[in-house]
């Protein structure tokens, strides 16, 4: 019996270590379960942020570009290009103009847009006398649309540096 008792001894022995190793080695993996999910919770949040931070970045470097163009443009550039506009607008017989000049993106001294309103060959002529070579102005998109009976013009042109 002594072997018996012995035996069954050491199988209790081995329960016993095998349980309080399984609960020590399963309560450890638990909490490198937690301290993982929260690492990764941190992760996500650091990554939103970081791109919070560089969207910001990013906008405030577009931000000084447009202040730097607008510095290095010269204010009598976009004068002279809006007087020029503002001539071959008044030479044409357009009607409902409206003009925007403002500095532009490198390499462009000055964006410009214009729209108006009049007859087929008026919006035709301005539209050729602003594409006209020596102005200074490049036509980055012109749309003519109906208005009957009118003709509608909307155009985004760059400037280049010289004035119409």
């Amino acid at each position: 019996m002594s072997v018996r008792v012995a035996g069954l001894v050491l199988l209790l022995l081995a329960v016993v270590l095998y349980v309080a190793g399984a609960l020590r080695l399963e309560s450890e993996a638990a909490t490198a379960s937690e301290e993982y999910r929260r690492a990764r919770d941190q992760r996500r949040e650091v990554r939103s942020r970081l791109a919070e931070l560089e969207r910001r970045e990013a906008a405030r470097a577009r931000a000084v570009a447009s202040l730097a163009a607008a510095r290095s443009t010269p204010a009598g550039g976009l004068r002279e290009v809006r007087r020029g506009v503002v001539d071959l607008v008044t030479r044409s017989h357009v009607s409902a103009v409206r003009l925007g000049v403002r500095p532009g993106r490198p390499p462009a001294s000055t964006a410009v847009a214009l729209s108006a309103e009049g007859s087929f060959s008026d919006v035709v002529r301005l539209t050729g006398e602003l594409a006209r070579a020596g102005n200074g102005l490049v036509l980055d998109r012109v749309r003519l649309f109906s208005r009957a009976p009118r003709v509608g013009l909307d155009v985004e042109a760059s400037g280049l540096g010289g004035a119409p």
